[in-house]
């Protein structure tokens, strides 16, 4: 399904294909989530160190992905940092 609009069951579907990837790299967390800030789309990450991790992109740029594509787009390139966290 490719990404029409920016909606609550968009964001939803968005988190669900996050916890897959993060799942599928063996990415350990306690809470995750995403949220919408203006024209930014905000993924929430909490460790171990029970913290709260913010990583931010355009919203703009999910218009017309996919939304596992999108994960693996934005979660990919801060994976090994997700590992020093987990």
């Amino acid at each position: 399904m490719d990404i029409t609009k920016i909606d609550q069951p968009t964001l939803e579907l968005i988190q669900k294909a996050f916890e897959i990837v993060l799942d599928q790299n063996k990415i350990k967390y306690k809470k995750i989530g995403i949220a919408e800030e203006g024209e930014q789309l905000l993924f929430l990450y909490e460790g171990q160190d029970q913290k709260v991790h913010v990583f931010k992109w355009k919203k703009a740029s999910c218009i017309g992905v996919s939304v596992g594509v999108l994960a693996q787009s934005v979660l990919m390139p801060i994976i090994p940092h997700l590992r020093l966290l987990s």
